[in-house]
């Protein structure tokens, strides 16, 4: 063979293997089908009475497996009403449906069972629920990770 024909074979080579990798880099490997069938549940607790269960379908989020994804779940599915505002760390929940801060010390506070999203500081602290330890969240809602048969539990607490 001359250098020529080495050559355009060479060059066609290298063609095809960036067009396989970049097909392959343009998959989206991290979402398998089990990343998104399932559910998992969102607990609001309200200073008094019962806590208000709700289910949440991971097939429904549309790939965005995260809390702030999770509440408008339930805004749009259940109607549960929802008041945050934007700082520089993220949303901050004022309120959500049953759970309404009305004392100046008392705020929303967050608890999952997802380990990677526990909080690990002074303040960490963990509860039970149904069986479940949760500990308070070391991440706010925006980044909060949503898993199948993970619990989130929003609650008031006070300082």
């Amino acid at each position: 063979m001359n250098k020529k024909r080495i050559l355009a074979v060479m060059l066609a080579l290298v063609l095809m293997l960036s067009l396989v990798f970049a097909i392959a880099a343009c998959t989206d490997d991290a979402k398998t089908p089990a990343d998104t069938a399932g559910t998992f549940r969102v607990v609001l607790v309200p200073k008094e009475g019962e806590a208000q269960e709700y289910t949440v379908d991971i097939a429904l989020m549309e790939g965005q497996l995260n809390g702030e994804a999770a509440i408008m779940q339930l805004v749009g599915n259940h109607g549960v009403s929802v008041s945050w505002e934007e700082s520089s760390y993220g949303k901050y929940l004022n309120n959500i449906g049953c759970v309404q801060p009305t004392e100046a010390n008392e705020y929303v506070r967050l608890f999952t069972s997802v380990e990677k999203d526990k909080g690990v500081d002074a303040y960490a602290t963990t509860i039970e629920y149904d069986g479940v330890s949760l500990t308070s969240s070391g991440v706010g809602i925006s980044q909060m990770t949503v898993e199948k048969d993970c619990i989130i539990l929003i609650r008031v607490d006070s300082y």
